[in-house]
């Protein structure tokens, strides 16, 4: 049986103090607080840069040489954690309606995937169309 979850033990990076936390697995998770709460830290400083960590270290020592490297970061364990790809935040979105669907255009994509499969409902009963 598949793993179910990604779990982190005690990450101490930055304002991170002893978190532990986990997501699910194939599954989209959203990280949310404050400013300076630590959001950062825990998605690119410690689950993106471990993932990505793993992921270059299975590779040869020539295709490493062209690869960025990132510092191990401050944490007890990771576990479960699969290789790791990293969606910055820009700053070239500008429009007052702007949301992560649009930045990263997964949205036309799931516009079409819930045009195709999905269903209306309305107090827990399905709407014909």
């Amino acid at each position: 049986m598949p793993p179910e979850e990604i779990r982190i033990q005690n990450a101490r990076s930055h304002n991170l103090r002893g978190v532990s936390c986990r997501f699910p697995i194939a599954r989209l998770s959203v990280v949310t607080g404050v400013s300076g709460s630590g959001k950062s830290t825990l998605t690119f400083d410690t689950l993106y840069a471990e993932g990505q960590r793993r992921y270059v270290t299975s590779l040869s020592a020539y295709a490493r040489q062209f690869l960025e490297r990132l510092p191990r970061p401050q944490v007890d364990f990771i576990s479960n954690l699969p290789p790791a790809i990293a969606i910055e935040q820009r700053n070239t979105v500008t429009h007052a309606r702007s949301t992560v669907g649009t930045a990263t255009e997964i949205q036309d994509h799931l516009r079409l995937l819930y045009a195709k499969i999905g269903e209306t409902r309305c107090c827990g009963q399905a709407v014909a169309p």
